[in-house]
């Protein structure tokens, strides 16, 4: 994810109207990648959880978990 610095400073008799314009563009882009990056994990997630729901329950025995641990392990959650 990029991140921008603005580093642009007020002194006494600038008062950089586009300032505000600036600030606001900005957290506009930044809800946006939030946003995107939000979407992204909880898409690895659905298909992890997606995956782990196909396996037998033999198998998911062998890797230590249960059909109940799926959700939690799908989203990243420690488990026991």
């Amino acid at each position: 994810m990029a991140t921008y610095e603005n580093t642009r400073l007020l002194v006494d008799g600038a008062r950089g109207s586009d300032l505000g314009i600036s600030h606001a563009i900005y957290s506009i882009v930044t809800a946006v990648t939030d946003l995107g990056q939000r979407f992204a994990e909880w898409n690895s997630a659905r298909k992890t959880r997606n995956e782990l729901s196909k396996l037998p329950d033999y198998v998911l025995e062998d890797i230590g978990l249960t059909r109940a641990d799926i959700d939690a392990f799908s989203f990243g959650h420690k488990l026991r």
